[in-house]
């Protein structure tokens, strides 16, 4: 492995001015912590950092810190990064966290997971290949620490999937979590089904009849009803007139 190195003063000024005029210098706070150790306020290079944070893609690398105390002793510790903030404009860092790491310790950290290989479901059956899970948490030595997880998922038929209790770990690596979790699956393609049509919407009724006029019976009857004279008997039922006599010849 590339050397991966820096290093790093003991900064004495604390506070958000005395962090501004460091990065006027082209310098950065930093804050180195870990178990059983006080949290120790640095200053390190705005370029180098960077750069050694872009090599590794902060994937669990180790480094090799060269520390400088306020007396101008140094010592040599191994660390790794543990977060970084940057200037939500330009992106550029503004702080760095790094996390001292013993040899003799085991870490509890997430790895990336990498699938190897073509499923025969979906080379064979067309089906699709899924990785739902793509960082794994586990336990392991500093010495030991993976840089990744390869699993092969070539023999996956479709509708077959591979579960973490499947896979053997890279020695000296523990796996964390539930084992019946899901690294990767082969599913069938779904025909995408036509659109149904859309029926017309229902307009506005237009009405054509004519509206029964005023008196006329509901039914649409357009015959008058009988009216009793003025002044008469209602009760009385209309008479029919009397027969004329026939004329003599």
């Amino acid at each position: 492995m590339a050397d991966l190195s820096f290093t790093a003063t003991v900064r004495p000024g604390r506070g958000k001015g005395a962090s501004r005029g460091l990065r006027a210098q082209d310098r950065l706070p930093a804050v180195v912590y870990g178990p059983g150790r006080a949290a120790l306020a640095v200053e390190v290079s705005a370029k180098e950092i960077p750069q050694l944070y872009l090599r590794t893609l902060g994937r669990n690398s180790l480094l090799t810190m060269h520390l400088t105390d306020e007396k101008g002793a140094s010592a040599s510790s191994t660390v790794m990064f543990k977060e970084v903030q940057r200037e939500p404009v330009k992106d550029r860092f503004q702080h760095v966290d790094f996390y001292h790491v013993d040899p003799a310790k085991p870490l509890k950290l997430r790895v990336p997971v990498v699938l190897e290989g073509v499923p025969v479901g979906v080379r064979e059956k067309g089906g699709i290949l899924n990785h739902p899970t793509r960082a794994l948490r586990v336990r392991c030595l500093p010495a030991d620490i993976p840089a990744e997880i390869r699993v092969d998922v070539s023999k996956l038929d479709l509708g077959g999937s591979l579960l973490l209790q499947d896979c053997v770990p890279p020695k000296g690596v523990n796996f964390l979590g539930d084992p019946h979790i899901v690294l990767a699956l082969v599913s069938e393609v779904e025909e995408e089904k036509a659109p149904e049509p859309v029926a017309a919407a229902a307009g506005p009724e237009v009405i054509t009849a004519k509206k029964p006029a005023e008196g006329e019976a509901a039914g649409g009857d357009k015959k008058e009803a009988a009216k009793p004279a003025a002044g008469g008997d209602q009760k009385e039922a209309a008479k029919p007139a009397a027969a004329k006599p026939a004329a003599k010849k």
